[in-house]
């Protein structure tokens, strides 16, 4: 039977962690780095192995630049454990003008969806610095289009600067104020920027209503101006009007304060009269109603051939109860002892009243005493003839 020497323990533990430490570093190399694509209009002194950043810590590296059109892609791939939101951006960082360029992730996360691994950030999220060859070409630009070849050819620069010298001197203090205030200013202006855009459209949709009515605008404006020619040629008659009125108005001023007592005292009566015939409105409405058929029946009655009346008044319906309307007037005035005044009216006004209840069938002559019968009642008062035409029986002299 073959047998086989023993491998010592030390070794065997040796093989067992080199082994372990392979494989986490094979897992780790597999699961713990991200990779990110980003597009820049520019990628200067960006090369393999550029640091990536995130708050100025290096996450890390560039793994590619590849040049793409008008863009260059740049992938990169940075450590697992850091999260990166999923709207992050990508900026290139220049330090220091000696210092290695770096791009950096922004913003830090802080919440939210995370950046998925092999994303993309387009062109429009990402950021270049200005090159100093550029700051220099610009600032040459500059002092070309100012130099004695550009504006200051005949001394037009000079000109600005003198007359802007002489203009501040002694204005510094009034100058920082107008840049102060126009800053207070502009901040107003954005802080409302929503109500002056609000004012801005208000007012296209206005411009767009006339643009849309523009021949009864220029109608209206036609018109408005032959008024204006009108009035032009009438100022003097409303200079005129107007001193005439403003001379009423002083008067009207001064008898209203000489009189506010009594105008006082009149507005009141006034209101205690508007209330008791707004008391009386039914009577009112009836007389209004039957008040016309009645004068017409009055006309339409009289015989002009014969100057007389062929109708017969009967006012039996109202005044055999003229004692309860006395009485009520009394009481709706609010008049002291109105119920002694409502019994002495009862008292005088009751044998009128039963005298007016007595039906009589022919005319009463003078002397006669009435006789019983159906029909209207007829009351004479006096030996006096009766009224021969409208005149008399108004009240009027024959």
């Amino acid at each position: 039977m073959k047998t086989f020497s023993r491998i010592p323990t030390p070794i065997v533990i040796g093989l067992v962690l080199v082994l372990a430490l392979g494989g986490y570093m094979l897992f780790r190399g597999e699961t713990q780095t991200r990779t990110v694509t980003a597009h820049f209009s520019r990628a200067v002194q960006i090369y393999d192995n550029t640091q990536v950043r995130i708050l100025g810590v290096p996450v890390g590296k560039v793994t590619a630049v590849v040049p793409e059109g008008d863009t260059v892609r740049v992938d990169m791939e940075y450590d697992a454990e850091y999260d990166v939101p999923a709207d992050a951006q990508a900026v290139i960082i220049t330090p220091t003008l000696t210092a290695d360029r770096f791009i950096q992730l922004t913003p830090a996360y802080t919440g939210g969806a995370k950046l998925a691994d092999r994303a993309d950030i387009a062109v429009q999220d990402t950021g270049t610095p200005v090159e100093l060859d550029r700051i220099y070409q610009s600032l040459a630009d500059l002092t070309k289009a100012l130099g004695p070849n550009g504006v200051n050819r005949n001394g037009t620069l000079d000109n600005v600067l003198g007359a802007g010298a002489k203009l501040l001197d002694g204005e510094g203090k009034k100058a920082n104020a107008t840049i102060v205030n126009m800053s207070r200013a502009v901040q107003t202006f954005a802080d409302g920027s929503s109500e002056l855009f609000g004012t801005v459209d208000a007012l296209d949709q206005f411009a767009g209503a006339l643009a849309a009515n523009d021949q009864a605008v220029s109608r209206f404006m036609a018109d408005l101006g032959q008024v204006s020619q009108q009035l032009a040629g009438e100022k003097d008659e409303l200079n005129a009007a107007l001193s005439n009125l403003a001379g009423v108005l002083g008067k009207v001023e001064r008898f209203v304060k000489g009189n506010r007592a009594l105008l006082t005292g009149d507005v009141h009566n006034l209101g205690e009269i508007l209330k008791v015939v707004a008391g009386q409105k039914k009577a009112l409405e009836a007389v209004l109603d039957v008040g016309p058929a009645a004068m017409g029946n009055l006309q339409i009655a009289f015989d002009p051939k014969s100057g007389t009346i062929g109708s017969r008044l009967n006012f039996q319906g109202n005044v055999q109860d003229m004692d309860n309307f006395l009485c009520m007037l009394v009481r709706y005035d609010q008049m002291p002892n109105a119920d002694e005044a409502c019994s002495l009216f009862k008292q005088l006004l009751t044998p009128f009243e039963q005298q007016l209840q007595l039906p009589i069938s022919a005319p009463s002559q003078p002397g006669q005493q009435p006789q019983s019968g159906g029909g209207a009642t007829e009351v004479r008062y006096g030996n006096a003839p009766s009224a021969k035409d409208l005149s008399e029986l108004l009240g009027g002299t024959a």
